[in-house]
């Protein structure tokens, strides 16, 4: 069964969440207790925890298949920790939104974003990713971070050769939290995505073909070699590994399997970063009614433009955060959000752009850092 790969995106933030899909889910007796209920840990201990949207259910991911996701689907991530010297669990929650997952699916999981943050006291720091531009911060939480074709409809998890696909994967290296290069992303990609910088495996069903890219690093080239050999486990061992370097001769095996050698592109062409002018902006409803104003721009906007009694929302342009002061109320909070991504659409930022809401009594330490960077 095919999915409706049709969805509008500025309507999956949480602050414009319909209100049918609200109702329909409030229907669903002890979904909850089902998807994060008191036997789970969540809320009560630090770790990871994600779910997928299943027929309007949360349903737990297995461990061993975390940072794999399927892009007609939608997800929940849970990030619990503390930090040094300190009791309080901090909470970051992200719904992640595949590029062919369904209206409904991608509702649900905005919805459950905000019963799971009501669980969990409205605490949490909250995130919307897509797929193709998800946060440093939630690549960060995964040793290695997959992208597949298909969904809990059509995708799969078990490999059978009927229905197997050949497919390129890129293993690119990705910055956590904080500048620590030592994760990667997988993602699958067409031929005209290969590069110098990067390491690519052609995964062929039989053999994997690992390519190096002369320019990529040693934890790129490492990370690929344990994502195909832990593919060649997953098959039971039905499969070889076969490995290329950029430039050596055997490495017409590597392009006679892709279907023809391509043109690689220079490491340089996909590895530079644009450089970004932040801009702050000030919502509040002090007046009477809600105002959104520019409060400053470039190297000017500092931690003390922030007033604990408004919402400000930070443009870094490779992201946006709601930043919630603490005497904020009812209706600047609630818009919060929603002023965020109708930001976006105004000054024609892309669509995907991630979105975080901060809380200012919170742990606001990515936002902290956006603030003082740029």
């Amino acid at each position: 069964m095919l999915k409706n790969s049709t969805w509008n995106l500025e309507e999956t933030n949480l602050a414009e969440f319909g209100s049918a899909l609200e109702r329909e889910r409030r229907k669903e007796e002890g979904a909850l207790e089902t998807a994060w209920g008191e036997d789970t840990g969540v809320g009560s201990e630090e770790g990871l925890w994600v779910w997928r949207i299943e027929n309007f259910q949360a349903v737990p991911v297995p461990k061993k298949k975390y940072g794999a996701f399927f892009n007609g689907d939608s997800y929940i991530i849970l990030k619990s920790y503390k930090k040094p010297s300190t009791e309080t669990l901090l909470h970051d929650i992200h719904f992640w939104l595949g590029e062919e997952t369904s209206q409904d699916e991608a509702g649900t999981a905005a919805y459950k974003t905000v019963e799971l943050d009501d669980y969990l006291d409205g605490k949490p720091i909250q995130h919307r990713e897509v797929q193709g531009h998800e946060s440093k911060h939630l690549l960060s939480y995964f040793r290695t971070f997959s992208t597949h074709k298909g969904g809990v409809q059509s995708g799969f998890y078990h490999w059978t050769e009927p229905e197997y696909v050949a497919r390129l994967l890129m293993v690119k290296s990705a910055p956590r939290a904080g500048g620590h290069r030592s994760s990667v992303v997988v993602r699958e990609v067409t031929n005209d995505f290969i590069n110098s910088g990067d390491v690519f495996i052609l995964d062929t069903g039989k053999v994997l073909y690992q390519w190096n890219g002369k320019a990529s690093s040693g934890i790129e080239r490492v990370k690929a070699a344990e994502y195909a050999h832990g593919l060649e486990a997953d098959r039971a061992g039905a499969v070889s590994v076969e490995t290329f370097d950029e430039g050596d001769r055997d490495q017409r095996i590597f392009w006679t399997a892709l279907g023809g050698e391509v043109e690689v592109r220079p490491a340089e062409e996909v590895t530079a970063e644009p450089e970004y002018v932040k801009r702050l902006f000030r919502l509040s409803n002090a007046s009477g009614e809600l105002e959104f104003t520019q409060e400053g721009s470039g190297p000017e906007v500092n931690e003390t433009m922030l007033d604990s009694n408004d919402v400000f929302i930070l443009d870094v342009q490779h992201e946006v955060f709601v930043w919630v002061g603490a005497n904020a109320n009812a209706l600047e909070h609630r818009n919060g959000l929603h002023y965020a991504q109708a930001y976006l659409k105004h000054h024609g930022l892309a669509s995907h752009t991630p979105i975080s809401k901060i809380l200012e009594e919170g742990d606001h330490t990515m936002f902290d850092n956006a603030l003082n960077r740029f």
